[in-house]
C-alpha cells in the first residue's frame, strides 16, 4: 500500500494549506486501516475520495498518486480487475509528472523512483488477473531496474528493501500463472528468504505461494505444511484476507486427498468471508472448489450450477483464464448429462483464451479431455452403429495432447514428480491414445506409438552439441496443468508397456531409481526413425503439437530402431 510521505516539492506556493492535506491523508491512513481489515469496499470508497480530493492541488500530485495506487489495490481485491488496471495506469501517468516537478533534486528523484517502482509492482498484479501474462513480466521487470537504480545514500531503503520483496512475491504469482515450477519454486524459497530476514510480518504470501507450487507439483504433504503456516503468518499479522485465502488452499489439498468434510468447512467459511467481502476472484475460486466438492459428493446438478455461477465470476471480474479452466470442468457435466452441444462449446470458448496467453499444455489437457468425452460419446451414445466420425476426431485430439502432456514430466527436476505425473497423468493421457488407435484399426499408428514409448528417458547431462542442458524450466507452455480433475468416466486398461532400454541414452530400472531419489535431470526421448528410408514415428503428430501446444515434445536428433 502507497503512503501519505510528503510530496517531493511540499513548500511550493501554490500547494494545497496543511489542513486540506491533513484531511487527505487522512482519508489515506482510514482506507489503509479497512484495507488491511479485509474491508475493501469501505476502503475503496476512502482512497477514491481522497484522489478526488487532490485533483485541484496540482503540487499535491504524490499524494494523489498514492491514492490511486491504493484504490486500485482494492479494485484489484474486489475483483474489478479492469479498473485496477486503469487505475495504476493514471498513477504511472502522474509519476511522469511528479519527475518533471523534481528534476535536479535527486533525494526527490529517488522518492519518485521507488514510488513508480511500486506502481509497477502491484499493476502486475492486476494484469496477471486479467492474463496479461507477458505485459506483467514486462512491468515487473522495469521495476526491478528501477529499485536497481536506487542508491543507499538517497535515504529509501527501507521502502526499496520491501518493494523487492514485493517484486519477488509477483514474480513467484506470475510464474505460478505461467506453470514454471522450477522456476516458482525458486523465486518463492528466495522470497522466503528475504522476507523472513528483512520483513518477518511479511511471510503469509511466500508461504502460500509454496503451499500452491507443492500442491500443483504433486507433494500434498508439504502443500499443506505450508498452509498451516500461511494461516499462522497472517494471523499473527492480523490480516484477515490472508487468513481466508490461506484456509482456502489448504480446502484445495484436503479436496485432493479425499478429506471432504474438513475442505467443505474451510470451503464454507471463507465463501461467506469472501462474499461479505466483494472478494470476487476467490469468491469465484471458492465456488469453483465447492462445485467440484458437489462432483466428489456425487450431486453433479449442483456441480454444474456453482460452475456456472463460478465462470461468471471470474469474466465480470476479467479473469478469463481462471473462467476458462472452469469451463472445461463444466463440460464434463454437461456431458454427463447428454447436453453434447453445449460441453463441445465450452471446451471450445476455452481452448482459444489459453491459447492467447500461451498456456499451451492447458490446451493439450483440453483436448486430452475433449477425446475422452467424444470417445464415451462414441462407445455409449444412442447411434446405433456407433458414428465413427466420433472416434476419428476423438483420435486426431488425443495422440498429439498426449505426447504434449508426457513431455511435462521431462520438464520436472524431481524423479518424484516426474513419477507422480507419468502414473497421475502421462500414462493415462497415453492409454487414451493407444486405445483409441486400436479401436479405429490403426495398427501402424500403434507400432509407432508403442517405439515411442519404449524409447525410455535420456539423462540431462548436456545437448548433443554440447551445449548446458535445457532451456525448458522456462517454458510457460510446458508446464503442468492446473485443472486436472477426477474423470467422470472409466478408463480401462489399455494394452503397451515399457520394455527396458537397449542404448546407453536410455535409464535403466536402477538408474530410474536413483534419479528419483537424487533428482537427476533428465530431457525428452529423441525421434525414432523406423526404417532406413522411412519415417520418423509419429513425426506428423509431434510435428502437429509443437505446433499447437507450443515447446519441445522429443529432441531433434534422430535415432534409428533397427
Amino acid at each position: 500500500m502507497a503512503t501519505t510521505d510528503p510530496d517531493p516539492r511540499p513548500d511550493e506556493p501554490d500547494a494545497p494549506d496543511d489542513e486540506e492535506l491533513t484531511r487527505i491523508a487522512a482519508l489515506i491512513d482510514a482506507g489503509n486501516d479497512a484495507f488491511l481489515q479485509g474491508e475493501f469496499r469501505t476502503a475503496h470508497a476512502l482512497f477514491d475520495r481522497a484522489a478526488d480530493a487532490a485533483v485541484p492541488f496540482e503540487q499535491a500530485l504524490y499524494v494523489r498518486t498514492s491514492a490511486l495506487v491504493n484504490r486500485a489495490s482494492a479494485a484489484d481485491r474486489l475483483g474489478d480487475h479492469p479498473a485496477a488496471v486503469a487505475s495504476f495506469r493514471e498513477a504511472l501517468g502522474l509519476c511522469d509528472r511528479l519527475a518533471e516537478a523534481v528534476t535536479g533534486d535527486a533525494a526527490g528523484t529517488a522518492v519518485v523512483v521507488v514510488l513508480r517502482a511500486g506502481v509497477l509492482v502491484n499493476l502486475a498484479q492486476a494484469l496477471q488477473n486479467t492474463g496479461d501474462f507477458d505485459a506483467a513480466q514486462t512491468s515487473l521487470e522495469r521495476a526491478r531496474a528501477l529499485l536497481a537504480s536506487v542508491r543507499p545514500e538517497d535515504g529509501t531503503d527501507a521502502d526499496t528493501a520491501e518493494l523487492l520483496i514485493g517484486c519477488l512475491v509477483a514474480l513467484t504469482a506470475l510464474t505460478i500463472q505461467r506453470e514454471q515450477w522450477a522456476r516458482a519454486h525458486e523465486l518463492a524459497t528466495e522470497s522466503l528468504e528475504v522476507v523472513t530476514r528483512h520483513h518477518p510480518g511479511l511471510t503469509g504470501r511466500p508461504l502460500l505461494n509454496l503451499a500452491t507450487i507443492h500442491e500443483a507439483t504433486g507433494r500434498p504433504d508439504l502443500a499443506e505444511d505450508f498452509a498451516h503456516q500461511a494461516v499462522a503468518a497472517f494471523l499473527a499479522s492480523d490480516t484477515p484476507a490472508g487468513v481466508a485465502e490461506a484456509r482456502q488452499s489448504l480446502a484445495q489439498t484436503y479436496l485432493r486427498s479425499g478429506r471432504l468434510d474438513e475442505a467443505e468447512e474451510l470451503l464454507t467459511e471463507g465463501q461467506g468471508y469472501f462474499e461479505r467481502t466483494g472478494m470476487a476472484a476467490q469468491s469465484a475460486l471458492g465456488l469453483d472448489l465447492l462445485g467440484l466438492l458437489a462432483v466428489l459428493r456425487g450431486d453433479p446438478v449442483r456441480a454444474d450450477e456453482l460452475y456456472v455461477q463460478s465462470v461468471a465470476r471470474f469474466e465480470e471480474s476479467g479473469a478469463v483464464v481462471s473462467a476458462a479452466e472452469v469451463r472445461v470442468r463444466l463440460a464434463a457435466g454437461l456431458h454427463a448429462e447428454g447436453r453434447y452441444e453445449e460441453s463441445e462449446a465450452h471446451i471450445s470458448a476455452a481452448l482459444p483464451v489459453f491459447a492467447a496467453v500461451g498456456l499451451g499444455l492447458r490446451c493439450a489437457q483440453a483436448d486430452f479431455f475433449h477425446a475422452t468425452l467424444l470417445e464415451d460419446r462414441w462407445a455409449n451414445g444412442s447411434g446405433t452403429p456407433p458414428d465413427p466420425a466420433l472416434l476419428g476426431r476423438a483420435l486426431g485430439l488425443a495422440v498429439p495432447a498426449a505426447l504434449a502432456i508426457d513431455a511435462v514430466r521431462f520438464t520436472l527436476a524431481s524423479g518424484q514428480q516426474r513419477e507422480r505425473w507419468n502414473r497421475e497423468f502421462a500414462a493415462p493421457a497415453m492409454r487414451l491414445a493407444f486405445r483409441l488407435a486400436a479401436r479405429a484399426g490403426a495398427a501402424e499408428l500403434v507400432g509407432e506409438l508403442i517405439e515411442s514409448q519404449c524409447a525410455g528417458t535420456p539423462l540431462m547431462d548436456s545437448s548433443p552439441d554440447g551445449s548446458a542442458a535445457d532451456d525448458r524450466a522456462g517454458d510457460p507452455s510446458l508446464a503442468p496443468p492446473r485443472f486436472l480433475g477426477p474423470s467422470a468416466f472409466p478408463d480401462p486398461s489399455a494394452p503397451g508397456g515399457q520394455p527396458g532400454p537397449t542404448d546407453t541414452f536410455r535409464l535403466g530400472t536402477a538408474l530410474a531409481g536413483v534419479a528419483a531419489s537424487a533428482g537427476l535431470r533428465v530431457s525428452p526421448p529423441p525421434r525414432l526413425a523406423l526404417h532406413p528410408t522411412g519415417p520418423v514415428a509419429l513425426d506428423p503428430y509431434i510435428s502437429h503439437a509443437e505446433t499447437r501446444y507450443g515447446g519441445r515434445i522429443r529432441e531433434t536428433r534422430v535415432v534409428p530402431t533397427w
